[in-house]
């Protein structure tokens, strides 16, 4: 049978999709993870007012496997020259192309208009944030801990 979700080709969908709204802004696998991680479970999260993928009590159990996922994502976009990569202070820095640019044109359904509603909510709450305190962040809603403020 044939694996429909979270596969490669969906999670480069919304990398692009992520990356085209900060065209100007590199990012690297962690940010974009995390950005990706908060907008489809910002209900869970409690930064917003719904799960894009539905309530899951596994969310979190999630995370690990989906940065590995969108690793191999990004690799695919770069191939393709949809992403390009850059070295910046934090690794490898990743923008989207005018080739990626042009990919999403064609992408015209409700989920992508909700997908882009969602991480630009999650772009405006990790502003000043970097990925380390995105990424505790994520971690210390798993774990219950009320100590991150959502500022």
């Amino acid at each position: 049978m044939s694996k429909l979700f979270n596969t490669i080709f969906e999670n480069s969908l919304r990398v692009l999709l992520l990356l085209s709204i900060t065209p100007k802004t590199s990012k690297n696998v962690d940010m974009i993870s995390a950005l990706d991680f908060i907008a489809i479970y910002n209900k869970t999260l409690g930064i917003g007012g719904q799960d894009l993928h539905g309530e899951n009590p596994f969310a979190f159990s999630e995370y690990t496997t989906r940065r590995e996922i969108i690793s191999e994502a990004i690799k695919e976009l770069v191939l393709r020259s949809l992403v390009s990569i850059e070295h910046c202070d934090s690794g490898f820095c990743y923008t989207i192309t005018q080739n990626g640019k042009q990919a999403i044109q064609s992408i015209d359904n409700d989920y992508a208009d909700e997908y882009l509603v969602a991480v630009s909510n999650a772009i405006s709450f990790a502003k000043n944030k970097n990925e380390q305190q995105l990424i505790a962040f994520i971690n210390q809603k798993a774990t219950g801990n009320k100590g991150v403020k959502n500022e």
